[in-house]
């Protein structure tokens, strides 16, 4: 990885509040059904731009952590 610091590699809260009604959108525009598959396949095509294995595999386990915290 390169001299980046992972706080020069997160969105600002403007740009993730972006991301989030973008990624709702697109969610209501969906049938349920097909909900599981947009997101496997958004999760994967974010994952083949970050590039790292170690930074994907806690960023999943980030989010299983965060449904588990909410499930409490």
């Amino acid at each position: 990885m390169s001299d980046t610091t992972l706080s020069d590699m997160t969105l600002p809260f403007a740009d993730l509040e972006r991301v989030y009604e973008q990624l709702a959108q697109a969610l209501d525009d969906l049938p349920e059904e097909q909900e599981r598959l947009f997101l496997a396949q958004l999760a994967l095509a974010l994952a083949h731009r970050v590039g790292d294995v170690e930074r994907v595999m806690a960023a999943i386990e980030e989010a299983r952590q965060g449904i588990a915290d909410v499930s409490r």
